[in-house]
């Protein structure tokens, strides 16, 4: 009686062992697709974080402009001048820019 008894707390031991690690298997497979998805959002995340930070920089760098268009007369005049306007007593000359052919 003895020696069943030694053997059936033997198996019970190895099917507790045997289900705590199907257990733990099954928490790990359940749970991995869940871990690479939240790396995957967290890599989204990140980059969107970083298109927000080059659009605020973009847009502080716009108000900056607006700001200097309302005060600065020399900097309108500049601007002015990049975009091809001149004013009425100036000469505005246009040179063609060379593309590396000949006309041969």
């Amino acid at each position: 009686m003895q020696q069943t008894e030694k053997y059936w707390n033997l198996i019970n031991r190895i099917v507790l062992v045997a289900i705590m690690i199907m257990a733990g298997v099954g928490v790990v497979l359940a749970f991995t697709p869940k871990v690479r998805q939240m790396k995957e959002f967290q890599e989204t995340n990140d980059s969107l974080q970083q298109r927000i930070s080059i659009k605020d920089t973009e847009t502080q760098e716009l108000k900056e402009k607006q700001r200097r268009f309302f005060a600065d007369p020399e900097f309108v005049e500049r601007v002015a001048h990049e975009v091809g306007y001149a004013r009425t007593n100036e000469t505005v000359y246009h040179f063609p820019e060379e593309t590396g052919e000949t006309g041969l």
